[in-house]
């Protein structure tokens, strides 16, 4: 064989070779849902439908949007629909499938990437869609467009917040969850947007009414007080200092899950039907990168 072709078959060998690694270092978006944003800027995603055996995984990407491979979760993962990182630092993920004991899904806790014993929350979960976790470490759990549930550590001090504590029913259907600031939650209902204190809320089960026409979506807190949350129509809006909102950027698709990095000026937003991850600019609403 002439050598010069022998080394263009070598070289597009090694292309291949090259090109079969780089694909296989990743894992593919499939259906991704809820979003959450760690202190360092990683993107958690809630992989409804990715892994080989189809019951969905945890992807983990990097502030330069790196898929980080080696710290993607698969224990007792399954139909992931929601992510969230607590005051210490801890992942929790909301499973809408059988998992951890749940027949109706769970709520579980994984610390630097692996699943702890203590934190697991299946009591009152039925098929959840949406989390968040305050700045005194309660949980809020939306089951199933149904209820709101509330989980508290009641045993020993720095445990795991794995004690239902109240049952929240708004007007259905219900929809995404924030936390604005450290002790408001946010809510979606009846295709409006609820805040209400979380103090009374967990306490009595109680709500305040301040809310947000025509706006039930998904949505996320950021810094200084503020929320990002859509509406039924892909429109997305963002909370003003004097209470009022404005509009902030339009997505063409229906937003499956949405995060912050106020740090970094991001605000993300998951489209499931399109498998994709977009990333604003979180001043003025342009469209910095795609994740795919």
């Amino acid at each position: 064989m002439n050598p010069k072709k022998m080394s263009l078959a070598a070289a597009l060998l090694c292309l291949a070779t090259f090109t079969s690694a780089s694909f296989a270092a990743t894992s593919a978006l499939n259906n991704p849902r809820g979003l959450a944003v760690d202190a360092k800027g990683n993107l958690y995603v809630a992989n409804a439908l990715g892994g080989a055996n189809g019951t969905g995984n945890i992807l983990v990407y990097s502030p330069s949007y790196v898929q980080l491979q080696k710290k993607t979760i698969t224990q007792n993962i399954n139909l992931p629909s929601a992510v969230a990182v607590d005051p210490f630092g801890n992942l929790w993920v909301a499973n809408d499938g059988a998992s951890n004991g749940g027949v109706n899904g769970s709520i579980a806790e994984y610390t630097a990437g692996v699943q702890t014993t203590s934190g697991i929350i299946t009591n009152g979960i039925a098929e959840p869609i949406a989390i968040a976790i305050d700045g005194s470490d309660n949980i809020w759990v939306e089951n199933n467009f149904g209820n709101i549930t509330a989980y508290a550590s009641t045993a020993v001090a720095f445990a795991p917040p794995t004690t239902l504590v109240q049952t929240l029913t708004p007007p259905l259907p219900l929809g995404g969850l924030a936390i604005v600031g450290t002790d408001v939650l946010a809510f979606a209902s009846n295709g409006n947007t609820y805040l209400t204190p979380t103090v009374p809320a967990l306490l009595s089960g109680s709500f305040q009414n301040y809310y947000y026409q025509d706006a039930g979506g998904v949505l996320a807190g950021a810094a200084g007080n503020k929320l990002y949350f859509t509406d039924a129509y892909g429109t997305v809006w963002a909370t003003q200092p004097n209470g009022s909102a404005e509009y902030f950027t339009n997505t063409f698709y229906v937003p499956a899950g949405m995060a912050t990095d106020s740090a970094r000026g991001r605000v993300y937003i998951s489209s499931g039907f399109g498998n994709s991850i977009y990333v604003y600019n979180m001043t003025n609403g342009l469209l910095l990168h795609v994740i795919q």
